[in-house]
This record gives C-alpha cells, structure tokens and sequence, in this order.
C-alpha cells in the first residue's frame, strides 16, 4: 500500500473513481469522470496524466481509462478504508448513513495503515463479538443489551478494563487521582 502514500486526496478521488465506473462500465471515460466528481472535463486531464505516469492507470486523450493492476490495488485499499471508516460511524457511532459516507470519504484519504487495520479488526469483533452487545441507540445513546446488567461478567470474558471509581485501586495496583 505504499503508493497511497504518495498520493494527494484528489488523486485518490480519481482513483476511487475510476475503479467505480469500471465496475459499472467497465472502463472510465473523461466525461463519466468529471460527472462523478462534479468538476469540468478539462480539470480531469492534468489528473490522468498523473495517475498514468505513475503507473496507476491506462490513458490516452480521447480513449477509455482503465486502472492498471497496481492501480486496481490502490484502488481497492482506498475502498476497503472507505468501507470500514463507514461501517464504524454507521454501525458502532450511529452517524446517518448519507453523512457517514461524506465523512468516510473524507477520513479515508488521511487513514495510516496502522489505524485502519485496527480499525478492520474493532470493527470486525464489534459485528462478531458474541458477549458485548453495547450498540447505540439515538434516544439513549450508548446502551447494553445484557440483562442482567453484568459488568463484571463482560471484563472478565471480553478482557476489557472495568469502568474504574476515583480513589479506587487500579488493576496495577496504583491509586486513581480525581484528575
């Protein structure tokens, strides 16, 4: 994934892009771009050369645009980024699903890659995870759906730090401040 770090937000768009009207159409065209991205035709020419210097995409004026193979994984980890910054803000923060993808496509772009694989995994044991059942609700906010309302039983089986009391012991042994 090291050529999405050289990549500016914008080139990323394009990428994006691309790789979307592909599987719609199978290859891109200036026109269905600058549609997409709601800029003028001409604005996409000076972005293409870049991508196609890089080695990212196939371009020629006046011809279909298709991602390479690199550029078919930087497209795909552009997405899989896009695709778990949207699931944690619908599924674990509860964002509206038209706000959670103009954020997500936002936060994509500025993800590191130790970020997003932490953030695959949370992601992935919040849908999995058999014990916690803590999901957002808009009324309440956060709440638990255990009933027996069994903290104890999710710190021990989950491994979760418990909620700690000011002036109690911690688990190391060391006293919590009011701070």
């Amino acid at each position: 994934m090291t050529k999405t770090q050289d990549l500016t937000e914008s080139l990323e768009m394009y990428l994006k892009t691309i790789y979307l009207i592909e599987l719609r159409k199978r290859a891109a065209r200036v026109t269905d771009i600058a549609h997409d991205l709601g800029v003028i035709a001409s604005s996409v020419t000076g972005a293409l050369r870049t991508l196609s210097k890089r080695g990212l995409i196939n371009y020629a004026p006046y011809d279909i645009i298709t991602l390479t193979d690199e550029g078919l994984v930087v497209a795909k980890e552009i997405m899989k980024k896009y695709g778990a910054m949207r699931d944690f803000l619908i599924k674990v923060l509860g964002i509206e699903e038209s706000a959670a993808e103009e954020e997500a496509c936002h936060m994509e772009h500025r993800m590191s890659e130790v970020v997003f694989q932490r953030l695959l995994h949370f992601v992935k044991y919040y849908e999995t995870c058999p014990v916690e059942k803590v999901r957002w609700n808009e009324e309440l906010g956060y709440f638990c759906s255990r009933e027996d309302l069994d903290c104890e039983h999710c710190v021990q089986h989950v491994r979760i730090a418990a909620p700690k009391k000011i002036g109690t012991k911690s688990s190391a042994g060391s006293r919590q401040t009011d701070n």
